[in-house]
């Protein structure tokens, strides 16, 4: 755990630039609603359009808030849409304080959501990401009026899944996994994203937009995520009580063999639907379907 925690810092590294960088470089011009949260420990780029009930939604990296246009189209009629950059991820930028730790991370996230959403809203978060919205609406129910749990299982079955992206422990190994990823995961994007998404045009515009926010400076910190943040052996939450709906795409390789219903054990009321046309980034893939989705489930 200590190595672990000393390895979380090089997340930080010239964090004073980078913040500099995301406020008035190239990543806070590339869409016109971008907008930026920002306190003691953290920076976190952000997008919010719309009018109507709050949705929000987490990046799944390496994809960036970039790739969002569709989906915003599709829902700023009818809700006030936001999507947010975790730190250490796009151009959200972690400072020395930051603590990647389950509780503290899903804290920030409620200090963000109490700043920028306001009061109750949709958390619509994907994959690892999920457990945050989980476990904010467990404690912070005032923050969250539905849960809308995008390809992500039961903790357990994570923790296999984990295992199975990680097979010679490289990412999780503290200082390894941060200094080796980053050279691994810029040429392997395109591979990943094939893998894990429909085969659709939108895979090329997913590369597209990764390889320009790359080259631009943005990071993906799965590292000091599975070190941190998906380190306990048993899950770190409570299932909360909002209405929750589970979502899967089954044209996501990367999930294979994961047992998609463990996902019912995430809240004590939820749904769960399974797209066979959708890969790992459901809302992303075919935006129109998921405003129906989301229309159906919230009765917005």
């Amino acid at each position: 755990m200590l190595l672990s925690r000393m390895a979380a810092r090089l997340e930080t590294r010239n964090w004073k630039e980078r913040i500099q960088w995301a406020r008035t470089g190239p990543p806070s011009q590339s869409c016109s609603d971008i907008d930026f949260y920002e306190d003691d420990v953290c920076l976190i780029r952000y997008r919010k359009a719309g009018r109507g009930p709050a949705i929000v939604f987490l990046c799944d990296g390496p994809a960036t808030l970039e790739v969002y246009d569709a989906l915003f189209a599709a829902l700023k009629a009818q809700f006030t849409v936001i999507a947010f950059e975790a730190p250490g991820n796009g151009f959200s930028v972690p400072k020395p304080g930051y603590d990647f730790g389950f509780r503290p991370v899903n804290d920030g996230v409620a200090r963000f959501l109490r700043s920028v959403a306001g009061g109750p809203a949709i958390l619509a978060f994907s994959c690892g990401g999920t457990y945050a919205a989980i476990d904010v609406a467990g404690r912070h129910p005032e923050l969250c009026s539905h849960l809308i749990a995008i390809q992500v299982p039961s903790w357990s079955e994570e923790m296999l899944w984990k295992k199975r992206r990680d097979p010679k422990g490289i990412v999780s190994t503290p200082f390894l996994g941060q200094i080796l990823f980053p050279r691994m995961m810029k040429p392997r994007a395109p591979a990943w994203y094939e893998h894990s998404m429909a085969d659709t045009p939108a895979v090329a515009h997913f590369c597209t937009c990764t390889a320009q926010a790359f080259g631009q400076g943005a990071t993906f910190a799965l590292p000091t995520m599975f070190q941190n943040y998906l380190s306990a052996s048993e899950a770190p939450f409570e299932p909360p009580l909002q209405p929750t709906l589970a979502i899967w795409g089954e044209q996501d390789q990367s999930h294979a063999e994961t047992d998609k219903s463990s996902s019912l054990s995430l809240a004590k009321d939820c749904e769960l639907v399974r797209l066979e046309h959708v890969g790992h980034f459901p809302e992303l893939e075919d935006p129109v379907g998921f405003a129906r989705l989301l229309g159906s489930f919230t009765k917005l």
